[in-house]
Formats: structure tokens, C-alpha cells, sequence
């Protein structure tokens, strides 16, 4: 049968016009920089990637150009201060720094986990309202002892997703066999 169209037919990938994928190995700031300057700015991670490797080329963009002239609302002296305001190597010092200096950055998922927290009675003793964002420590609280019990939840919930994701590899893996047995 002949195309009724010139040129119809089975497209080339590369005329497709979908991004290229890569995969790159970056240390744990620099993945936290990313992810917040991709919130401050209602972007993705990816998109702030693309991004940078744009300015790294010298592709001119004016959103770019007020943003290292300090004229963007997010400025990079702004996105900066909050950066390091936030960033800690220890996971619970940065989740509580993140709830009470800017809430407002949190993505969902960082919510649910704090709703978990509360109600699982890990800020019992430390917080004013353990439920609300707009918790603050009680006085005289131990904050260092806090943010360990905040990083030892997280570090629970990771070991539970990793068995829990063990156990259905386990399960598929027996159901393959049995399959093919």
C-alpha cells in the first residue's frame, strides 16, 4: 500500500523532537541545591538542569540574565541564602530546618512524611503543634537529639521501602519460576 502523503509513515527517532535522557552522578548538596532552586522557581529538576548546561553553553535567555543580575525574583543571591540556610549533611537537620524556616518548599510527599511523623509521636516532647507546619520547638528542647529521631524515622522508612521492594522482586522472581517449572 503507498502513503497517500509524502513523507508519512514511520517517523525517525531522531525527528521526533523528545529530549535526550542522561544519567549523572552529583553529590547530595548539589542535588539538594537543584531540588530547591527547582521549587523556588516552579520548575523541574530536570528543567533546572537544562538550565544550567544552557548557561554553561552561553545560550542566551533574559530570565537567565535577571537571574544572575539579582533582577528575578528568585535571584541567585536569593536562591543562594536559602540554599545554605537549609542545607545540612544530616537529613533530619535538614528536614526540620526546611519546615521552620520555609515550609512553603515543601513538595507533598515531605508533607505526608511529617503528618507520619507526628502521629507516630517522634516530635512527643519537642514541638508546640507536631501536626502543623507552623510547629515550632518547645523551650529548653534538645534540637540536635530531635533531628536525630527525625533522620532514625527516615532511615526507618527507607530500610521499609527497600524490604518492601525486596519482597515483590522476591515474589515476581518465584511467580517466574513457577512459570517456567
Amino acid at each position: 500500500m503507498q502513503d497517500t502523503y509524502p513523507g508519512s509513515g514511520r517517523i525517525e527517532l531522531e525527528s521526533r523532537g523528545k529530549s535526550e535522557v542522561i544519567t549523572i552522578r552529583i553529590n547530595r548538596r548539589a542535588k539538594f541545591a537543584l531540588e530547591i532552586l527547582a521549587r523556588m522557581q516552579g520548575r523541574t529538576a530536570a528543567q533546572m538542569a537544562e538550565t544550567a548546561i544552557h548557561m554553561m553553553l552561553g545560550y542566551g535567555y533574559q530570565d537567565l540574565d535577571d537571574w544572575r543580575d539579582g533582577q528575578h525574583p528568585f535571584s541567585k543571591d536569593r536562591s543562594l541564602s536559602v540554599i545554605n540556610k537549609l542545607w545540612s549533611p544530616h537529613r533530619g537537620e535538614r528536614m526540620l530546618r526546611m519546615v521552620f524556616q520555609h515550609p512553603e518548599l515543601l513538595v507533598y510527599e515531605e508533607e505526608v512524611i511529617w503528618n507520619q511523623m507526628a502521629r507516630a509521636g517522634v516530635f512527643d516532647g519537642y514541638l508546640e503543634q507536631p501536626i502543623s507546619l507552623e510547629s515550632r520547638p518547645l523551650p529548653g528542647v534538645n534540637l540536635m537529639e530531635l533531628e536525630d529521631r527525625v533522620a532514625k524515622y527516615l532511615d526507618d522508612l527507607d530500610a521499609a521501602e527497600r524490604a518492601e521492594a525486596e519482597k515483590k522482586k522476591a515474589k515476581k522472581k518465584a511467580a517466574a519460576a513457577d512459570n517456567n517449572g
